[in-house]
């Protein structure tokens, strides 16, 4: 019974330093490593030797692993960051080109800032989301969904400024994909329902603007304005196919995500 207490006593022990384990590595490894430490433990016991000695060895060890592992996601966070800041200002030499070379570009650097801010952020969220993701359909529609997010809104930003205020109502159709990834928790099956949320939010923009904006649209309008729409809303429709094909992939390996 005295045994048993100390075995208990050294695995709750145990499982407060585990704690200090970044969480994705917790859920992970936790079970097994605490499974593993019983082991250890009840080998010890029955040879008769004592647990204080054993319990504090391996909990220095285990402090080792858990510096390492923070050490690795510094790494891994810092590369992404630089990754994210290469793609940002290699982006960013496209309109910084046009300044000196096309006429009427007339971008300062307030536009500079905003379009980096929508550069850096769509090239962060995929480094977050899709290089974490070992499923090449989840991937795919990550990429999708960022790349059209982005353009949709850097173009509508600039026509917003430059034309109509309403093109800002293209916002709430990124707005609803990040509220809906954040409910879905970036799993597969909510990310493609978030996904098909904003394809229905961007065919209503227009349809909005015509009906209580009093929008007019110049001739051959009609055939601009719904056929870039349409094309935004064919391609987060995609997105939320792959997403709908990752989750099926995920149910049947469930490890296909981790």
């Amino acid at each position: 019974m005295a045994r048993e207490s100390t075995l208990l006593r050294s695995q709750r022990w145990y499982g407060r330093v585990l704690r200090l384990y970044p969480k994705s590595f917790r859920e992970r490894f936790e079970e097994s490593m605490q499974q593993t430490f019983r082991d250890v433990c009840r080998a010890h016991v029955s040879n008769g030797q004592g647990l204080l000695g054993l319990t504090l060895w391996l909990c220095l060890d285990t402090l080792g692993g858990i510096m390492k592992e923070h050490i690795r996601l510094l790494t891994a966070t810092r590369r992404r960051i630089l990754r994210a800041a290469v793609i940002t200002v290699a982006v960013l030499l496209i309109p910084l080109w046009g300044v000196f070379y096309v006429q009427d570009w007339n971008w300062d650097w307030h536009g500079f800032l905003v379009a980096g801010v929508f550069v850096f952020t769509g090239a962060m969220t995929y480094e977050v989301v899709g290089t974490t993701m070992t499923n090449a359909a989840y991937r795919g529609a990550v990429i999708l969904a960022v790349v059209t997010a982005f353009v949709l809104t850097a173009m509508n930003f600039v026509l917003a400024v430059d034309v109509n205020l309403f093109n800002f109502m293209y916002f709430v159709v990124v707005l609803i994909g990040l509220v809906g990834a954040a409910v879905a928790r970036l799993r597969p099956r909510g990310m493609a329902l978030a996904l098909l949320a904003m394809a229905i939010g961007q065919m209503l923009v227009p349809l909005i603007a015509l009906i209580f904006w009093n929008t007019r649209l110049a001739p051959g309008g009609p055939f601009g304005a719904f056929g870039l729409n349409g094309v935004c809303i064919i391609l987060f429709g995609m997105s939320a196919l792959l997403f709908r094909r990752a989750a099926r992939t995920h149910e049947m390996r469930p490890t296909a995500l981790e």
